[in-house]
């Protein structure tokens, strides 16, 4: 009879959850992790609350990935009970966030204001609230889950993506570099599952297609005058939660 050769677990998700949390982690170094050591005005409650929320979902994403690989399931499967609750909290935090952003007047990296750029975090919380939700419904079949919860984490590049933009320059190509960060990770996942497989997974095709061109649409939404009345009620409503 033949030994029984233990399971190989890709390295491929441990490796890029590390590069997705340093690259966030890196945007946000300035205007959030350093602000303290730059003349940035402080920031408001909610965004404050935000970050740390979010900063415990990219600390918990890291782990999570680590644990499959390490081969310690139980563990990850403790753990995605509280990812379950943290999840629910960034989505939540990161719409009180949208509200007051939509209620402080300036204009965008892409041009909008601050009422019609409220489509912006709207139309990443989303994908990211569908994306987990799947995720965890589908926890049990491990070749969806694990793209769908890596997909979540690339459905949420936007505003990091931004903090690096607006740090290093190139705001006149602000949504071309959105739309590129984004595809770069989804080419990644495509030629990761080519390399494996010979096959590209339905998910990372469809769902990482969507997310790139996701961009051009919520820009051109943002603009519109059907968006318009909506990004106000956002912003007067932003306006009210902080007084």
């Amino acid at each position: 009879m033949s030994p029984i050769v233990p399971r190989a677990h890709p390295r491929f998700y441990p490796l890029i959850a590390i590069v997705l949390v340093a690259f966030t982690v890196i945007a946000f170094s300035r205007s959030y992790y350093l602000r303290f050591l730059s003349d940035f005005p402080p920031l408001r409650v909610v965004f404050h609350v935000h970050g740390l929320v979010f900063t415990a979902w990219l600390a918990l994403f890291v782990t999570q990935t680590q644990l499959i690989a390490a081969r310690r399931v139980d563990l990850h499967m403790k753990l995605g009970i509280a990812g379950v609750l943290l999840s629910f909290l960034v989505v939540m935090t990161g719409v009180a966030a949208m509200f007051v952003s939509a209620a402080t007047p300036r204009i965008t990296l892409l041009g909008l204001t601050a009422a019609q750029a409220s489509i912006l975090p709207l139309t990443a919380i989303t994908p990211f609230a569908i994306l987990v939700t799947a995720g965890v419904a589908l926890r049990h079949r491990t070749s969806l889950h694990r793209r769908l919860m890596l997909l979540a984490m690339i459905s949420v590049l936007g505003p990091p993506t931004a903090r690096l933009i607006a740090m290093l320059g190139g705001r006149q190509y602000a949504l071309l570099i959105q739309m590129t960060v984004i595809a770069v990770f989804v080419i990644a996942c495509l030629a990761y599952d080519w390399r494996k497989n010979r096959v590209v997974h339905p998910v990372f095709a469809i769902g990482g297609i969507a997310l790139v061109l996701l961009w051009p649409l919520r820009y051109t939404v943002g603009r519109s005058e059907m968006w318009r009345p909506i990004g106000e009620w956002i912003a007067e409503a932003g306006k009210r939660l902080i007084g």
